[in-house]
This record gives structure tokens, sequence and C-alpha cells, in this order.
């Protein structure tokens, strides 16, 4: 484990402008790490990955992976009447794998399934998704014109995606994970791409398991705040602020854990975060100390610690 870790660190910058070797680090990661929450009800490899690397980036993968595509995955599969085909078409996925959800659009302009004559197409943009770039399935939310909210999920390959349909978002946080939009132009999926899943049931997933990805990413980023601690200390920042972030933690990862519990048995998630506001001044404080030492911080780490500004690049 000390040797991922210190490779995961070493690795960080080539990361960056590198997808193929963000694949590889991904591989490295789930061997050692499989994504799987049920193993890790108590202690995330998430928090082990920021704490001691300070790649928020990874660790988010790791969340987006572990808490969210698998857990729907399987829902999908024991929940669809068409489970035979689509057991053939999620054969190949194993803890190595990429996958990605397509969710996040502009509800004026959503994703658009229309029925054609051998299938279906689909229309529409999305707006942020995690290792698009790498992604070997693709899981993409959409309705049927005049549908309110999201009644169905496609399942995706993207070899079958045209070039430019996943382009970079070109974010200034988590850069060691590419993030994309997809463009669907008229692309064409076959009827087993779309299981048959009551639509009540597809939007009760998604904001389950989102519900929980963002209470992990929470988690990941107070114990980002260690890592930072140290490095702007390096640089003379000053900042004594460890049994502070160290509550935060404690507070953050009993709600985690609680939170897991109610996404295995129960159909909605109960449980809170803590609330951002006890967060705020904390990251105010750290964000001061990044610009104000901005010149003496190694460029690894100031590329590294931009994501101190997490929050403010995913507003709205």
């Amino acid at each position: 484990m000390i040797e991922l870790l210190d490779l995961i660190k070493s690795s960080y910058l080539k990361r960056t402008t590198d997808i193929p070797e963000q694949k590889e680090i991904w591989i490295k990661l789930s061997d050692q790490f499989r994504p799987d929450l049920t193993l890790y009800r108590i202690g995330r490899p998430s928090t082990l990955i920021t704490r001691e690397t300070g790649d928020l980036g990874l660790s988010v993968l790791w969340i987006v992976q572990a808490a969210l595509i698998r857990p729907i995955l399987k829902e999908i599969v024991l929940r669809s009447e068409d489970e035979k085909d689509l057991s053939t078409m999620l054969g190949t996925i194993n803890h190595n794998s990429l996958c990605a959800l397509a969710h996040s659009e502009n509800p004026a302009e959503p994703v658009i399934l229309s029925e054609s004559g051998n299938g279906f197409i689909l229309n529409g943009e999305k707006k942020f998704i995690t290792a698009g770039r790498n992604a070997e399935l693709m899981m993409v939310t959409c309705r049927m014109a005049g549908d309110e909210k999201i009644s169905h999920i496609a399942l995706i390959d993207p070899a079958q995606l045209p070039d430019g349909s996943r382009p970079d978002l070109k974010l200034d946080i988590m850069k060691s994970v590419s993030h994309t939009k997809l463009i669907l132009n008229n692309t064409a999926v076959q009827h087993f791409q779309i299981p048959r899943i009551d639509p009540s049931m597809i939007r009760r997933l998604v904001k389950k398991f989102g519900i929980l990805e963002r209470a992990l990413i929470l988690e990941a980023f107070i114990s980002f705040l260690l890592y930072a601690e140290k490095i702007l200390n390096d640089a003379g920042a000053g900042i004594s602020a460890y049994d502070e972030i160290s509550s935060l933690m404690e507070m953050q990862s009993s709600s985690v854990t609680k939170q897991i519990d109610e996404a295995v048995y129960s159909e909605k998630i109960e449980t809170q975060n803590i609330p951002l506001q006890k967060m705020l001044p904390v990251i105010d404080t750290f964000k001061k100390a990044y610009i104000k030492a901005e010149n003496l911080i190694p460029e690894q780490e100031k590329t590294r610690l931009r994501d101190l500004f997490l929050f403010d690049n995913l507003k709205g």
C-alpha cells in the first residue's frame, strides 16, 4: 500500500495531462481497494488518498465508482425486465472497469430519448462527467419528449460515439482525472440498451446514491484539508487547524457510515451531512493562506491545492 500511495503522489502532475496514465493508476488503485462500499463501512480509501497524497480527483473517482456507478448498475440488473441482455452487456464490467454516469444537464435542454424503427435515438448534452475520456460504459439519464423528469437510463458503449462527443471541460480543479461533457447528436441505441425499469425507481436510485456520493466527497474534502495544512505550513502559512479539521472529520465520517447503512437497507437516506456553514470559515482560511503563499508553494503542490477552491468552481 505504501508503494501505491508513493506512486499516486509522484505521478500526479503527469496524470493531469496523460489520460492513459489516469487509467493505469486507477487499475492499481482498484486492485488495492476494490470499489465496493460494503468493504469500507468504517474507514474509506477515499479519505486515505486525500490525506496521504492530496489527490482529491482520484479520491472522487473512487467514490463515484464505489458509491454511485456500481450500486446503480446492480439495481438496474436486479430490477430490469431485460436481465439476460443486460447481463451479457455488463458481463465484462469488473472492479478495474471505469464507468460513468452522465446525469447533470441544463434543465431547460434535457437529453431526449425518441423511438425509431430499430430502437431509440438520443439527443442533447450532459454537463459534467467524471472520467468521461476513460469510461468503458456510460449510463445516460434521459426522458421522452414531454416528460417532466428523467424516465430512462441508456447504457452506451463509448466506442459507438463519434470523435468530439466527449470534450474535456478543462477545469482548474481535480486535474488528475478527466472531466468531460457528453454531446449526443442523433445517437442510435438498441432496445436492450434502455433497460425497462419503472421511471420512479430510476429517479429514486439516482437521488439516493447521488446523496451518498456527495457525503463521501465532503468527507474526502475534509481529509484533503489535513494534507493542505501541512503543505501550506511548509510554505510558511502558519495555519493551526488540525483540531478543528479532526472534529469536522469525526462528525462527517459518522454521518457517512450511517448513510451507507441507509443506502443498503432503506429506500432513501435520512442522515444529514455536517452543515457546509460549519466548514466555510475553515475553507476560507485555507484559500486565503494559499493565495498569500502561492509563490512559495512547489508547482506540483500548487496544482493539487487548487482543489481548495472546489466549492467555488462547482457553484451552479
